[in-house]
């Protein structure tokens, strides 16, 4: 895929994504499609469209990096994944991780900002003083080429619970309005269940195969790699 978006020089969004991620004290849980699509305009001036499948849950150094927005900009030299390994290949903390990651996502998108749609949701999730630890970085760019840069923290002892959803979640909330609460379920089902929420209603966007990860003090494990953590069979 990466050798596709080199030669066409594509901007390659992931809005059409949905990631779940539910935070406790004690364990992280984050669930999420595999679908990418990505449209572009060809040489001819044609407008292009192509799907796949690969991670979008991926381990740099020490922590886990999930996203929907801008995956790739090649005017902006703009690569996600490519940031994520520069930032975080070799962090330990999800502290660190996150401050150089969000200080990298500003100097790239900042350049394009006014020129191309920015809007990218960032997670950074794992151990930070022997407890799981989430953090939520939203970038987004104005038509003026101002870029607003905000995050949001769990941590042990300031919350109990957080959840953060990225992409898509117009059918996950018309699902919670009208239904009984999945609160009763544990947190991992939870999570894979809003995730297959929203695919039934955007099967063209939101896809399987599906990834459930855990992160604990004790270990992280995949109940669903889906995808993860290899790339889907071509």
């Amino acid at each position: 895929m990466r050798a596709l978006v080199a030669a066409l020089g594509l901007c390659l969004c992931a809005k059409a994504t949905t990631i779940v991620a539910i935070w406790t004290p004690a364990k992280i849980v984050i669930a999420g499609d595999s679908l990418l699509n990505m449209d572009w305009t060809g040489a001819n001036g044609v407008p292009q469209h192509k799907t796949s499948k690969d991670c979008k849950i991926r381990k740099f150094g020490s922590n886990y990096i999930s996203a929907a927005g801008n995956y790739h900009i090649q005017t902006a030299g703009y690569d996600l994944w490519e940031t994520a390994a520069h930032a975080c290949g070799s962090s330990t903390t999800v502290d660190g991780c996150t401050a150089k990651f969000r200080a990298e996502l500003r100097s790239k998108l900042a350049r394009v900002a006014g020129v191309h749609d920015v809007h990218l949701s960032v997670l950074v999730a794992g151990i930070e003083n022997g407890a799981p630890a989430l953090d939520h970085i939203t970038v987004i760019g104005t038509p003026q080429g101002r870029l607003s840069v905000q995050s949001e923290s769990f941590r042990r002892g300031k919350q109990k619970w957080g959840r953060v959803i990225l992409g898509e979640r117009d059918a996950i909330d018309r699902y919670e309005h009208g239904s009984a609460s999945t609160m009763t379920d544990s947190i991992q089902e939870q999570a894979l269940s809003l995730v297959r929420v929203e695919a039934r209603a955007l099967p063209q966007e939101v896809g399987a195969p599906f990834s459930t990860l855990t992160i604990e003090a004790a270990g992280e494990h995949w109940i669903n790699p889906g995808c993860c953590p290899a790339s889907c069979s071509k």
